[in-house]
């Protein structure tokens, strides 16, 4: 009966306390991650903003998110340079749970068409009133961006892009 009152008996009572809570509180349901490769829409935001376009550009580089109705999220990238309408911008998209990760992909065209300044995606594989995290990558121009929003009506953000 002595043994129970020693440094030992507590030493291995401790440890296994420590086991049992730490396969607790481990995460046992992980998720599969899911890859998207989308095209985005082109656009200039001087002719959104003559032809008064609900979508308006911005000169700087950054993004933003808008949610609409349908639970589908708009991600719009702005301040896109030495792109012109016959190139293209797409991203992979990688969803893992509740985090977006982003990766930028740019295509030059001929040169001599209207160049664009902003590229629009429409991302309709997430759920609705789900809160996510986003990290925008551009290897061409070296810049991230990070930023959390809501799938729900409505719901608008925006952040730069930073280097």
């Amino acid at each position: 009966m002595s043994f129970f009152h020693t440094t030992e008996f507590y030493v291995i009572l401790f440890l296994a306390a420590a086991a049992i809570l730490a396969y607790i509180v481990k995460p046992h349901s992980a998720t599969v991650a899911s890859e998207h490769l989308i095209g985005s829409i082109l656009s200039n935001s001087l002719e959104n903003a003559v032809n008064k376009s609900p979508i308006e550009g911005d000169s700087q580089p950054s993004i933003s998110i808008n949610c609409d109705d349908n639970g589908c999220v708009w991600l719009q990238r702005n301040g896109i340079s030495g792109i012109d309408a016959s190139g293209a911008v797409s991203a992979k998209i990688i969803v893992n749970n509740t985090n977006i990760t982003v990766y930028e992909r740019l295509c030059e065209g001929r040169f001599g068409d209207t160049p664009i300044d902003t590229a629009i995606f429409e991302l309709d594989f997430l759920r609705q009133e789900q809160r996510y995290w986003l990290r925008y990558e551009s290897e061409a121009t070296n810049s991230f961006a990070s930023l959390s929003f809501r799938n729900t009506p409505g719901y608008h953000t925006q952040s730069s892009l930073k280097q």
